[in-house]
């Protein structure tokens, strides 16, 4: 009998382990594990059934069965248990760490109740799974029923148990075969895309990349090699230096490489090469060591970036901002120092001054009767007398001495280490005698005074205004004693008609008492020579002075505020003049009125326009707004914010004395404007200074480009006309055309409705007909 039970014992166990065999062939490990719980949850007393596997340090859900009523669903998830919210991981790890099977009645597990396992359920088992008496598995089991059936269960599953830690090193071992060949794989793929895009890199990179061994030997290079004088189409590849490159280079280039190798530091090197077209090209270098993973060097690596274009733009910008520092404390006209450097050279003075306990005379000169000069000879004539007066006053003063252009025709001279006041009588009388000989200007020898009005610090101020001030007072004090004289400023001086605070008073009253006055400056369309519109400017016609030049109240205006009420005044004035043209069948084209920079930021700026709109009749297609470029770039939200209401309102808009600020293009594409103005300092020397002229060219090309239209200001003569339009710019304003003009005078040049240009001009008739000709021969 003990041989007949032995054998049937030994039977029972070979058909079992085949019948496992049979089970588990030729599965992965996530069919093993969907199997093995299947085994498991075949029991009717366990409702949900989870393996666990320990694998590189952590535990994963490798497959979890459910019972819903007669239904069985398995799921192979192998999911780090962390990401599973519905297993007791703590038991679970407490199962992994002791190798004991945990047995948890409902009381033990309460807390987790209708968390993180099911409300029905009555009682759970851990079994381990140990191999090596290690833990590699547990099978995490629910039941409905007691605690004491469901261990019933379990040793009923003897036989799973037994095979499941031969099953789970299976499923281990596939686990880590197949990660290591998904390595594998990634690695095969990481080099095969590596080598994809070093000859990518090298075959189509525009740059000078190469590798160098310890002898200086090449070998890898770019093949952007290929357009250096001297590789020739073999490329880089197996040469050295030396081969390529003049001697005095290949050495630079060579010591470079060994200080890279000895340091095994970074080097950068700006080198000139020349291309086998003949060009000679920039290069960047950048040389680097390569080391291997004990971090030895074993080559050098260099990258040849070719920056020949940014050189050029940063020699580009290096001289045009000088040339913008210059012009930003230069006076465009004389070259003389501005405002601005004026101050600056005062400051100084005045420093020095107070060290040495010396005196310094400021000299404040203003040309007599200038406008008789420019309305009868025009701004051309105006400017050379402008430069010579500027030429001589800079010969007639020490070079220590500052000569600098306020503005207009106002010049300051500043006299520095005076001790006797005779000195400064010297000097005046010697600038009057000067400045009065005459002046060739337009084949006319003209003779010219200047009223002189002297301040002295520190008996007549302490700071360059103060001085300013009073020098101003004593000038109008030597033009009222007749002119082409010499006042030194004194305390009892009747400063009230000529002071600035006066000027104030006059200025407020000339708003009230209606003394401003409207001028109108024609537009000119360049291709067809018809008017397109007119610029409207402010004039104040003094009852004692006669009229002002915008000049002299403009910036006071500004000063004080009180141009806000005059745009204001000038805005609602040009809309009725304008309501009144079209009424009359008189078409001017658009009505262009500057806004200054408070108006233009005043609250509710748009919601003024269309009142003013409003009570004139106005359509704004009629209307044309102008601000400055400064003005514009000063807050460019708050413009782009402002420029948008006004364009939604229909109406044109324009940046005047466009090139004389620091514009960013990134803002300007964004102003909803419609027109640029080139500032009339561009077109002065047009013909002579070719930076003026590259700088309007570009300014009309810009304008096009983004779809706005492009007009000169201070056309003066027929040479700036033709290039002009030779150059493409839409439209023009200018002596040469008209000289601002009353209403009155403005309609008397219309006939038939149309506008006609004076005799006093050439009328681009005259260059159309010209133009028609040639085409027509």
């Amino acid at each position: 009998m003990p041989n007949s039970e032995s054998t049937q014992s030994k039977h029972t166990a070979v058909e079992l382990i085949k019948k496992f065999q049979r089970l588990f062939s030729n599965l992965n490990h996530k069919q093993i594990a969907e199997r093995l719980v299947k085994l498991v949850i075949a029991k009717h007393t366990i409702q949900r059934v989870a393996l666990l596997v320990a694998r590189d340090g952590h535990v994963y859900v490798e497959a979890i069965a459910n019972r819903t009523g007669a239904q069985t669903s398995i799921d192979a998830i192998a999911t780090s248990l962390s990401r599973i919210k519905n297993l007791p991981s703590a038991f679970i790890h407490e199962t992994f760490e002791q190798g004991q099977p945990l047995s948890l009645s409902r009381s033990a597990m309460s807390g987790l109740i209708g968390k993180t396992i099911p409300v029905d359920t009555q009682s759970c088992l851990l079994h381990p799974i140990c191999e090596n008496q290690n833990t590699i598995a547990v099978f995490y089991m629910e039941s409905q029923g007691d605690l004491h059936g469901l261990q019933q269960t379990v040793q009923q599953l003897d036989t799973v148990w037994t095979f499941s830690s031969l099953l789970v090193r299976q499923m281990i071992d596939m686990w880590q075969h197949e990660e290591q060949a998904e390595r594998f794989r990634l690695a095969q793929q990481a080099l095969w895309a590596s080598e994809t895009y070093l000859n990518a890199i090298l075959n189509h990179s525009p740059a000078l990349i190469s590798v160098k061994d310890l002898d200086g030997n090449v070998v890898l290079a770019s093949e952007h090699y290929k357009q250096m004088a001297n590789v020739d189409d073999s490329g880089f590849v197996g040469k050295n230096v030396f081969d390529v490159y003049p001697k005095d280079v290949a050495q630079s280039m060579w010591e470079i490489d060994l200080a890279t190798k000895k340091t095994q530091q970074t080097y950068e090197v700006e080198l000139d090469l020349m291309h086998k077209d003949g060009t000679q090209h920039t290069y960047l270098l950048v040389k680097f060591p390569l080391r291997d993973k004990e971090h030895n060097a074993f080559g050098v690596c260099t990258i040849g970036t070719d920056i020949s274009e940014r050189k050029l733009a940063e020699t580009a910008l290096r001289e045009q901002q000088s040339r913008l520092n210059y012009m930003a404390f230069h006076d465009s006209l004389t070259s003389l120092p501005n405002r601005s450097l004026f101050y600056d050279r005062i400051y100084h003075g005045l420093a020095r001054a107070r060290r040495a306990n010396s005196r310094v005379a400021l000299m404040l000169l203003d040309i007599d009767r200038f406008k008789n000069i420019n309305d009868s000879l025009g701004h051309d004539a105006g400017d050379i007398l402008l430069k010579a007066i500027a030429t001589r006053l800079n010969e007639g003063v020490r070079d220590m001495d500052t000569v600098a252009r306020l503005g207009g025709d106002e010049f300051v001279v500043v006299l520095e280490g005076i001790h006797d006041i005779d000195d400064v009588v010297f000097v005046a009388n010697k600038l009057l005698s000067t400045l009065s000989r005459p002046i060739e200007i337009s084949g006319h020898s003209i003779s010219t005074t200047v009223s002189i009005g002297v301040s002295l610090y520190p008996d007549d101020g302490e700071d360059t205004d103060e001085l300013l001030k009073n020098a101003d007072i004593a000038m109008y004090k030597a033009k009222e004693a007749g002119k082409n004289n010499c006042q030194f400023y004194t305390k009892g001086m009747n400063a009230t008609a000529v002071n600035y605070l006066l000027l104030e008073n006059d200025l407020r009253r000339a708003v009230e008492q209606q003394q401003l006055t409207l001028y109108y400056q024609p537009q000119v369309d360049l291709k067809t020579g018809e008017m397109t519109g007119v610029e409207a400017l402010v004039r104040w016609q003094h009852p004692e002075r006669g009229i002002v030049s915008p000049a002299h109240f403009i910036p006071l205006a500004e000063e004080t505020g009180l141009i806000v009420p005059i745009g204001e005044w000038v805005l609602r004035e040009a809309c009725r003049q304008q309501r009144i043209w079209l009424d009359a069948g008189k078409y001017v084209g658009k009505i262009a009125v500057n806004l200054s920079p408070r108006q233009f930021r005043q609250k509710n700026f748009p919601g003024k326009v269309e009142a003013i709109l409003s009570e004139t009749g106005l359509d704004a297609q009629h209307l044309e707004l102008e601000i400055t470029e400064s003005c514009a770039m000063e807050h460019a939200g708050e413009t782009i914010n402002q420029l948008n209401q006004l364009n939604q309102m229909g109406m044109f808009l324009a940046i005047d004395d466009f090139g004389t600020g620091y514009s960013s293009l990134a803002y300007l594409q964004r102003f909803k404007v419609q027109k640029l103005k080139i500032d009339r300092s561009f077109i002065n020397d047009i013909h002579d200074d070719a930076n003026d002229a590259a700088i309007a060219k570009s300014i009309i090309g810009l304008a096009h480009n983004m779809q706005m239209r492009v007009v000169a200001e201070g056309v003066e003569n027929e040479n700036q006309a033709e290039w002009l339009r030779n150059m493409g710019c839409d439209q023009a304003q200018g002596f040469f055309y008209a000289k601002p003009m009353t209403a009155k005078q403005l309609e008397s040049h219309f006939r038939n409705g149309r506008f006609y240009f004076d005799g006093t001009v050439v009328r681009l008739e005259k260059h159309l007909r010209e133009q028609q000709l040639k085409v027509g021969a």
